[in-house]
């Protein structure tokens, strides 16, 4: 079978058998990789230390004809807070969720994976809710799923002030061209949305929130994954139990 080497972050894991662990690993050359982790609950298994949720590791893998086996892994940083904290625990794993359900296996994503590095760094230092929805509106320009908020998407007609939303049509709507399902859209929630989804995590301001703002931002967000996917989000269950 053959060997291969990569680095990765922990986006799930699974408890598996009587001393294993079913793993997904978001990896920098091969996209999202199943792999199976055999002995890693045994307290001496070299490898316990890094099958934990959002590690980040490099990692050695052996190809399978139905998943891949994990053979070493060394630890390359240890998110104290994603692993310590409740609350940024369950942001963190929204994030972890969202990129499980909408990227394809097999698939390298490398600009997708050095966001996601200084989005989990930003976990330790910023409010896990707004670093979540952030992230999540940042990531979802990768997947092709985005929703449009700059120009109309029937007369591509740049927006400027109040206009109308209507995630099935993909996004913003000018006056002329609103349906009758669109939501009115007001312009400083279609700014903050856009500084969300434009947000610099090397900024070292902090940043104002409108909690107003930030809710109907999420809510908009959370909408939307659930149209896509057909329910709501399983880490939704875990962040309102906080």
């Amino acid at each position: 079978m053959a060997l291969y080497r990569t680095a990765a972050v922990v986006l799930g894991a699974k408890n598996w058998g009587e001393a294993d662990k079913m793993m997904t690993f978001f990896t920098r050359e091969r996209g999202l990789v199943q792999a199976a982790a055999f002995g890693c609950r045994r307290p001496r298994s070299p490898l316990a230390a890094g099958m934990q949720m959002f590690s980040q590791l490099e990692i050695q893998l052996s190809e399978g004809k139905r998943v891949d086996t994990v053979r070493q892994c060394t630890l390359r940083h240890h998110y104290r807070k994603l692993s310590e904290d409740l609350t940024v625990m369950a942001y963190g794993s929204f994030v972890a969720e969202f990129l499980r359900e909408f990227l394809p296996e097999g698939q390298p994503e490398p600009e997708i994976f050095d966001r996601l590095l200084v989005i989990l760094q930003a976990f330790g230092q910023r409010n896990p809710r707004v670093t979540a929805v952030a992230a999540v509106y940042q990531l979802m320009e990768y997947t092709g799923m985005q929703l449009r908020y700059e120009h109309c998407v029937h007369c591509g007609k740049s927006i400027e002030g109040d206009a109308y939303f209507l995630p099935s049509a993909g996004g913003v709507l000018c006056a002329g061209c609103r349906e009758q399902a669109a939501m009115e859209f007001p312009e400083d929630l279609r700014q903050f949305i856009l500084h969300l989804r434009d947000f610099d995590w090397q900024e070292d301001k902090p940043v104002k929130i409108r909690s107003e703002l930030l809710v109907r931002a999420e809510q908009l967000l959370l909408e939307h994954l659930q149209a896509l996917l057909g329910r709501p989000m399983k880490s939704l269950a875990f962040i309102r139990q906080l």
